[in-house]
């Protein structure tokens, strides 16, 4: 299987992962009907938010099951498991009646396949990545930018799916992406069945620089690539979750903006920033990626507040220069970080390491990133907090890479 095949065989699984949890996010409202009514609608988001918060509880579990058979046993064998349960999970959703239908046993379901959900992205979305930096040595910034590429396609995908059922009423509708995410997954198993070994894992088998128990070993020699992955994940998981997610329920409940309107200015974001991507990755491989990274992160750190006080200012074009502003500086970042942080991980740890560091992080702040927001713009009436949020996840991101890298690698 050549190159290009394989980047977009892998980046296929990964858009309708990305692309079917950012459609739960942004159905958040309806969904909170179906499954949790209650008289407080406030009440029934946060039960939902806490259902999205569950998947990101099982991105470890995930991480430690599919990250120890990709670092013993080969990257291929998870890559095709873990997406095959999420097929199944998926179509579990879309299939699942609703609590007028059988009570709380559909909540109960619900949370059952959101938790396996969780379980296999936990596996995928790093595991995706080091598949394709080990394949592609040429381009090791383009390489770790795809699967970063494939995410906001699919955050793009998921928010126009949801900007179009936004405008219908019905118990079927919303079902669709779920089922059809389900059937395109089986047929991109299908595909992945043919994908070969990655040539670094097969040297280090061939040279016994394999462990018994990977996570094990990751811990003992890679303290430092841990780090700097939970700090990303953690930037990452604020960053996305608070600037993109959350920017349009504060749009639409603080600013008065019309729903419509406020999907349309986060649809043309994502759709942006899944452009620059690519080519924000292909500058950092024709310069130097580490400062590229690091400028993004600064100006995160300083610039957040202002993008969501235009998320609240009730106009269209401020809320739409507010998201053009947080998609350049997610680009940014998300073109460069992993492959900065995968440099800090020995072959034989690699997905195990990183996959874990990542959810871990996602576990506790992505997981978590929607109900503080909510907690600081509902109960303390705090409207800057949410961009505060951003700009010390970014302090902490910056200040733990640069250090990680400034003693690695000296270049940056």
């Amino acid at each position: 299987m050549n190159l290009k095949k394989s980047v977009v065989i892998v980046n296929f699984g990964t858009l309708l992962e990305w692309a079917e949890f950012t459609f739960f996010a942004y159905m958040a409202d309806y969904l909170s009907r179906l499954f949790f009514p209650a008289d407080d609608s406030n009440f029934a988001r946060l039960k939902i938010y806490g259902v999205f918060a569950a998947s990101y509880i099982m991105r470890p579990v995930g991480a430690i099951i599919f990250g120890h058979i990709g670092d013993k046993y080969g990257r291929r064998i998870p890559m095709v498991s873990s997406l095959l349960l999420m097929a199944v999970a998926t179509c579990g959703i879309g299939a699942l009646p609703n609590y007028d239908t059988i009570g709380s046993t559909s909540s109960f379901l619900l949370i059952i396949f959101r938790m396996l959900q969780g379980i296999a992205v936990g596996g995928e979305f790093s595991g995706a990545t080091v598949l394709l930096t080990e394949y592609d040595k040429r381009r090791p910034f383009l390489a770790g930018s795809w699967t970063s590429f494939a995410a906001s396609a699919g955050m793009a995908l998921g928010s126009l799916a949801a900007t179009i059922i936004s405008f219908y009423s019905s118990d079927f509708l919303w079902r669709i992406p779920f089922l059809l995410s389900a059937v395109i997954a089986l047929a991109a198993v299908y595909l992945r069945r043919d994908m070969k070994e990655t040539d670094d894992f097969c040297e280090a088998k061939k040279n016994n620089e394999l462990f018994n128990i990977p996570i094990s070993a990751a811990w003992r020699h890679n303290k430092a690539g841990l780090a700097c992955t939970a700090a990303f994940s953690i930037f990452v998981s604020v960053f996305v979750y608070t600037g993109n997610v959350y920017y349009r329920t504060m749009a639409v409940s603080v600013g008065g903006l019309p729903d419509e309107q406020a999907a349309t200015a986060i649809t043309i974001g994502i759709v942006l920033d899944a452009i620059l991507i690519p080519i924000f990755a292909s500058i950092a491989d024709r310069s130097n990626g580490y400062k590229l990274c690091f400028s993004g992160l600064f100006l995160a750190m300083i610039l957040s507040p202002l993008i969501m006080s235009l998320g609240i200012s009730g106009n269209f074009a401020s809320v739409l220069v507010g998201q053009l502003i947080y998609c350049v500086l997610d680009s940014i970042v998300s073109a460069t970080a992993f492959t900065i942080l995968l440099r800090q991980f020995k072959t034989g740890t690699k997905y195990s390491g990183s996959s874990l560091a990542w959810s871990v992080g996602t576990a506790i702040f992505g997981g978590s990133t929607l109900i503080i927001n909510e907690f600081l713009v509902e109960h303390l009436n705090l409207l800057c907090g949410p961009g505060l949020y951003m700009s010390l996840s970014a302090l902490i991101c910056l200040a733990t890479v640069w250090y990680v890298c400034r003693k690695q690698c000296p270049q940056a």
